[in-house]
């Protein structure tokens, strides 16, 4: 095992880059390589990096894609508008987990595992929250994100996540009831409601001065502030901190100075050039894959459940409302990941979970979702592609 933390890196950078840039050149995205230098990396082939020793970067990176995704949400103050996105959000936060919680209640029993009501429940929970960072880096990528797709993608995503997170931080008071519980935990939420604003107060005010001394760092300072002083907060007071990260991200793209080709740069180089793939790499790193393959038939039940769930809600609700591209986006909300995982990790801190049987049977769903989102979201981008070359062929003929 290394424990050199510049020697890890290396290793790391050079095998995420190289596994990323193959996976590229075969038409899928870098992500599959990422996860796949942590698989061979770690406990599963090599074992010669520990994922603890990585994962505070990794915490980082999780933040940063969100961050990355809501600069480019510059009109999220119309999401409680967009009607599609709230059905889409809310449907699939509530079908999903009242079918995973019966699932999780149900079906483990055949495997000779045996989950309470409660437990059923944080795990139906969990599995229900759509992950945004695998599909936000996607349609980065794929220069989606400013498109309609992009757009209802990441506003439904953002509405399923904000409300199974306060679900779930509801949830957690009843474990032990009492008042002293429920008062800080509704005290916490009025208080980044009142930071939110004293920072949009504040920034209105700061940026002009910044845009007036004409000093890049000064802008990128104080994006990094944001980053990291809303993920903080919003992890203080049992919501994920990629949701801080995020609003930071919707806050900064307000600014003036985020339009300049040079702060945009710099943001995407520091994220997608260490940061965002440590944290895939981190995720392959936690991938045990002798203990996975003792449940991999339950494992795959979960992730064929939960998946074909959000895929037909989601292909549905497009269809509904004549949506353009409804595969591709139905696609990209089978992601689960950072806000899944958050909710597990609570959960066995809180002793809700005596296991880390949870963990067993999650980990391959990080996998496959992600492989399947990068696959999907490949395919039919080129479908599309295909299909309104064909139109404006027949259309000039």
């Amino acid at each position: 095992m290394i424990g050199n933390i510049l020697l890890i890196l290396l290793l790391i950078l050079v095998f995420a880059k190289l596994l990323g840039a193959i996976f590229e050149r075969i038409g899928l995205d870098s992500t599959l390589g990422e996860l796949l230098t942590g698989i061979i990396l770690g406990p599963s082939l090599l074992n010669i990096v520990h994922a603890d020793s990585i994962e505070a970067f990794a915490v980082i990176g999780s933040v940063l894609i969100l961050f990355v995704a809501g600069m480019k949400q510059r009109d999220i103050e119309k999401i409680y508008q967009d009607k599609p996105a709230l059905k889409i959000g809310l449907t699939l936060l509530i079908v999903t987990g009242i079918i995973m919680t019966a699932f999780f209640y149900f079906i483990p029993a055949f495997f000779g595992i045996k989950f309470t009501i409660f437990q059923a429940l944080i795990l139906g929970l969990a599995f229900a929250v759509v992950d945004i960072g695998v599909p936000a880096k996607v349609l980065i990528s794929k220069g989606l994100i400013n498109l309609p797709v992009g757009r209802i993608t990441i506003r439904s995503s953002i509405v399923n996540i904000l409300i199974g997170l306060l679900l779930f931080t509801v949830a957690t008071v009843f474990i032990n009831p009492n008042l002293h519980d429920i008062l800080f935990k509704a005290g916490g939420i009025i208080l980044f409601l009142a930071i939110t604003i004293g920072i949009v107060y504040f920034l209105t005010k700061i940026s002009k001065f910044v845009m007036r001394l004409h000093i890049e760092e000064a802008e990128f300072s104080l994006a990094l502030i944001m980053i990291l002083a809303l993920a903080y907060i919003t992890e203080v007071i049992g919501f994920s901190s990629v949701v801080g990260a995020f609003l930071a991200g919707v806050l900064i793209a307000k600014m003036p100075f985020a339009e300049t080709r040079s702060f945009e740069d710099k943001i995407k180089s520091i994220s997608f050039g260490l940061f965002i793939p440590l944290f895939f790499v981190w995720f392959g790193l936690e991938i045990h894959l002798s203990e996975i393959w003792k449940h991999i038939i339950l494992a795959v039940l979960i992730f064929l459940a939960y998946a074909s769930i959000r895929f037909i809600i989601t292909y549905a609700y497009m269809k509904k409302y004549k949506l353009k591209m409804p595969a591709l986006i139905s696609s990209s909300m089978l992601s689960v990941d950072v806000e899944s995982l958050v909710i597990i990790m609570v959960a066995l801190q809180l002793g809700i979970f005596l296991t880390d049987i949870p963990l067993t049977l999650f980990a391959p769903s990080v996998f496959f979702s992600t492989f399947f989102i990068v696959l999907l979201v490949a395919i039919f981008s080129k479908l599309e592609k295909s299909v309104k070359v064909k139109k404006k062929v027949k259309f000039m003929e």
